[in-house]
Order: structure tokens, then sequence, then C-alpha cells
């Protein structure tokens, strides 16, 4: 491929998301398999180009529009799904998925999908229906849907329950900035959780950023996008949120969790 590749330092922001679970995705679809997401689907939303396909790949997104390419990264579970902007081939506008931002959940149509913001109201459908034509800087397995593989379902399993000892806590109680007690390099290892959906953060010497959600019983979701990897005596603070799947509040430290319920980190909220 000879194409250039770009890549975005921040991801964009989305909208507010103050709540858990957007209303008007139905209780049985809280446990809606996320594997099922996983395919080639031609998108169909308002405004939208009558060329588009968003491929999603385990935690990978390739969104064809006209003929150009943007990548990114997504992960979903228990209704609740988030997506970022990471980078485009050639001469694609990441703006053309600037949609993305907006979709915090998913619901099933029987045929197909349903993506909704943080009213539940429908920022675009999915559903099964041909494919992009081949880019010549880009590798033909992305106009192909995707086979589920044991990664896959290793990425979008549903995570353990949150322990006992920790209590889940609400999006208000989340947000803000939260640092880990680690040696300050040359910046202190941190993630600033904000309001909108998005988030920066860095081990001590890297950046970081992508977006967030929060559901039930500390259901926790996050994406990340490309970081520099520079070496550095701080905590791997953005690699802790991305990876984790349920947090918890255990008196005043936020607890991140892996898939296995075992504990990545603990931050202290910053003065």
């Amino acid at each position: 491929m000879g194409a250039a590749i770009g890549v975005l330092g921040v991801t964009a922001c989305g909208p507010d998301g103050g709540r858990p679970v957007p209303p008007g995705v139905a209780e049985q679809d809280a446990d809606a398999d996320p594997q099922g997401l996983v395919g080639l689907w031609r998108v169909e939303r308002p405004g939208g180009s009558d060329a588009e396909w968003l491929r999603l790949d385990a935690s990978e997104l390739q969104l064809w529009s006209d003929g150009d390419v943007v990548l990114g990264s997504w992960t979903a579970g228990g209704s609740l799904l988030v997506a970022s902007v990471d980078g485009w081939i050639g001469d694609a506008d990441p703006e053309d998925a600037g949609w993305l931002g907006a979709v915090v959940g998913y619901r099933g149509t029987g045929s197909g999908w349903e993506l909704v913001d943080v009213d539940g109201a429908v920022v675009a459908t999915l559903r099964v229906d041909g494919a992009p034509d081949p880019h010549p800087d880009v590798t033909d397995e992305w106009t192909r849907p995707p086979e589920v593989t044991d990664r896959t379902r290793e990425v979008l399993a549903s995570p353990a329950p949150l322990p006992p000892a920790l209590s889940p806590p609400t999006r208000e109680d989340l947000t803000g900035r939260w640092v880990a007690d680690a040696p300050v390099a040359d910046d202190e290892p941190h993630v600033d959780l904000a309001g909108d959906g998005t988030y920066t953060g860095s081990d001590g010497c890297n950046g970081a950023a992508g977006r967030w959600a929060l559901g039930a019983e500390g259901r926790f979701l996050a994406t990340s996008g490309p970081m520099t990897a520079i070496g550095c005596d701080g905590a791997p603070v953005p690699s802790w949120v991305a990876t984790a799947r349920r947090v918890g509040m255990d008196g005043g430290a936020l607890v991140l969790l892996d898939a296995d319920g075992e504990e990545l980190g603990r931050l202290s909220r910053s003065d």
C-alpha cells in the first residue's frame, strides 16, 4: 500500500453522555451479544453517503465512504458502544466519521443493528448489503466481512462481576482527573474523564486519548488511539483505562479491573 496514512493525535469530542444506558435500548438488548456487531455493514444515516460501509473487526474499524477509508477503534457490551477515529488513508477526511462520536449504544433490528445516541435516537442503521469497491492502497481483506475468531470472542466477552468490596460508581463519580501513585516523569500519570464521553491521559511520558462509557454495575468501556512509546518511570494509566472492563470505588480510590476481575490499578482524584 503506497498511500499516506494520517493519524489523529486527539479523538474528536462526542455529545454529553449523562445516562449509563441510552433510553430506547430495550432491557432484553442489555445482554445483546456484541460479537454480532462484527461484520461488514452498509451504513444508512441522515446526510450520509449512498456508498458507506462500516467494517467492525474485534477492536478495529474501517469506515468506507465514497471509496475513502477512515480508521479507528471500537468496543461494545451490555448495550453500550464507543468508537474513536484514529487515522485515515490517503485523501480520506476524518470528518466523514464524525457521526461515530455521537454513538453510545446499540440495539438489534432482526436484520442488523441500530446505533443510538445518548437520548436513544438512531444515529445510523447497519445492514448487510454489498461491499465497497477495492481501493488501490488498501488490502482487499477490508472489503470482506471479518471472521469471529478466538481473539474476537476474548475482546468482546462479558467481564467478571464487580467484587462485593467495591461500589459501582455513577458517571458523575468518574468525571474529572484521576492520578496514579507513581513517580512523576515529564507529566503526572493520569486520566481526565470528560463528561462528553472523551478522555485524555498520560503514563508520565506518552499522551493518549479515546472515548469511554459507563454501564450498570461498574461496566466500563474505553477505546484507545495511537500512542508514542517513550520509556517511562510513571504508571501505564492509559493502558489500564483501555483494558478495564469494570470500575469500582473503594472509598475514595477508583479501582480498574480487567475482564477476569483482576485489578489493573488504582487512581486517586486529583486535588
